[in-house]
């Protein structure tokens, strides 16, 4: 009996393993992704910061040429607000993610000490079955001499 509970624990253990690893390496990609975004948003802010001051060097700025500019600046701003926004769904799908895999990281844990106490119970069971073998055989081969030796 032990030792069926033994082998459908590892069984679930590795089923849970796999679990386990899936979620890493989905937190992984999603943690990349969060990464790029930033190093996007990063790229952005560097950008806009280097043609402002690109700018502010020239003296006399044509209307047309200084509302352009302006819708400019107003479309990088945008697309940093709208990578800000990435980045904060990005931090809310890692963190998602980081919590299924603390749990089934636990779970994993959890089934590993099951398993290895059914295997320490497994090895302490077969332990006590050879020594009651070597005890009998002892018993039998002094009983063997005592008769032997009458």
């Amino acid at each position: 009996m032990k030792k069926r509970r033994a082998v459908r624990m590892r069984r679930l253990a590795g089923l849970a393993k796999t679990e386990e690893r899936r979620e890493c390496e989905e937190l992984g990609r999603v943690q990349r992704s969060l990464d790029q975004d930033e190093k996007r948003l990063d790229e952005l802010e560097a950008y806009r910061k280097e043609y402002s001051r690109r700018f502010e060097g020239t003296q006399q700025v044509a209307p047309a040429r200084w509302q352009d500019y302006q819708n400019f600046l107003q479309r990088i701003d945008h697309a940093m607000t709208d990578q800000r926004n990435n980045i904060q769904v990005g931090k809310q799908a890692r963190d998602a993610h980081r919590q299924r895999w603390l749990v089934k990281r636990q779970k994993l844990e959890s089934i590993e000490r099951v398993v290895d106490r059914f295997q320490k119970s497994e090895d302490a069971a077969v332990e006590r079955k050879q020594q009651k073998s070597q005890d009998e055989l002892y018993s039998t081969a002094r009983i063997n001499r005592d008769r032997s030796e009458s």
